[in-house]
């Protein structure tokens, strides 16, 4: 929580001097092994080059889930969106997170962080339902033999764009 208040914080002073696109809050419940959590992400989107022919933005985010696996996150994501129609939109974010501590669904601090959201943008404001994903890649990369069960959250997040 502590993280979600020093971003706010950051933000809310950085804001006039950096050009962004957004500012955006998402909650959720989690599911698979992060039943009976709810998470909650403080998000800051910035436009950036097309990547790959799509759109594309830098996204900066603090998060926090309660829950026996309770946890802080600060989260850096490079997204790409592919417009549906005028105001809907698919998006793609991978990057990675630094978690406050190890849990049993976490066994290390630095994490794979992966978004996939749908949305509808309404004049200023921008609506999602998003799936969010923490792993440090064991399954696929073997390198740690540290608990890697995984975090996963369904979101919906509301947002402001500038």
């Amino acid at each position: 929580m502590r993280l979600l208040l020093v971003l706010l914080f950051s933000i809310l002073c950085l804001s006039s001097m950096v050009r962004a696109d957004g500012l955006l809050l998402d909650s959720g419940p989690g599911f698979y092994k992060s039943n009976n959590s709810e998470v909650v992400f403080l998000r800051y989107q910035m436009d950036s080059a097309p990547l790959f022919g799509f759109d594309s933005y830098y996204d900066f985010a603090l998060g926090t889930w309660n829950g026996r696996n309770h946890n802080d996150a600060m989260i850096i994501t490079k997204g790409i969106r592919q417009g549906l129609s005028e105001q809907m939109y698919f998006d793609f974010e991978a990057g990675g997170a630094y978690l406050e501590r190890t849990t049993d669904n976490l066994g290390t601090r630095l994490q794979f962080a992966f978004r996939f959201a749908l949305g509808v943008k309404v004049g200023k404001f921008d609506i999602a339902l998003g799936y969010n994903h923490f792993s440090d890649g064991k399954g696929i990369f073997q390198w740690t033999s540290k608990s890697n069960l995984s975090e996963n959250f369904i979101t919906l997040q509301l947002g402001y764009l500038f």
